[in-house]
């Protein structure tokens, strides 16, 4: 392996039921079985849904801006060390997505972004058969949250895409 290899960030920009989880997961066994000459090692992937599951709390627990403070030092400790990291949280908005780049750039890592364009009914689709079979992790959301979100978030344009080192967007139907 390259010792002089860089740490790759890998963000997922997507609202809920569009695949992030699935595509995260997808994403580390990919890297961790090719042994990418680019990354130094497998990346961590961070997931604050899951993390808040493995406690006990609920998505909308008081104690979730405490966890998420909490993963956020734990992640730039590691990619400052050069550990590879994958955050599995939306990154709904661009001023988020610019910090974290900053901060991955800040640490000589490089930056990979996954978007998820994927039409809104069918992320509805998605979620009422989500909601009635949960899994770990999952958070049940209603078409009123979802059309919520929808309104917060914040899709990236091609220039923005530009400024990361790799990008990739998914998209899909059924």
């Amino acid at each position: 392996m390259d010792a002089t290899a860089r740490p790759v960030l890998i963000l997922y920009c997507a609202l809920p039921g569009a695949g992030k989880t699935t595509a995260a997961r997808e994403r580390a066994r990919e890297i961790g079985a090719i042994g990418f000459s680019a990354i130094r090692f497998s990346p961590i992937r961070f997931s604050t849904d899951e993390w808040m599951a493995d406690l006990g709390l609920d998505y909308f627990d008081p104690l979730r801006d405490r966890v998420q403070a909490r993963l956020d030092r734990l992640w730039r400790e590691l990619l400052e060390h050069g550990q590879s990291v994958i955050l599995e949280d939306g990154s709904w908005t661009r001023a988020e997505r610019d910090e974290l780049r900053r901060v991955a750039r800040g640490f000589g890592a490089t930056t990979e972004l996954h978007v998820f364009d994927i039409p809104v009914e069918e992320l509805w689709r998605r979620l009422e058969g989500r909601n009635t079979r949960p899994g770990h992790g999952e958070v049940p959301i209603t078409r009123e949250l979802l059309d919520e979100s929808l309104q917060r978030f914040e899709a990236p344009d091609a220039a923005e895409l530009a400024l990361f080192d790799r990008w990739i967007v998914h998209t899909g139907g059924s």
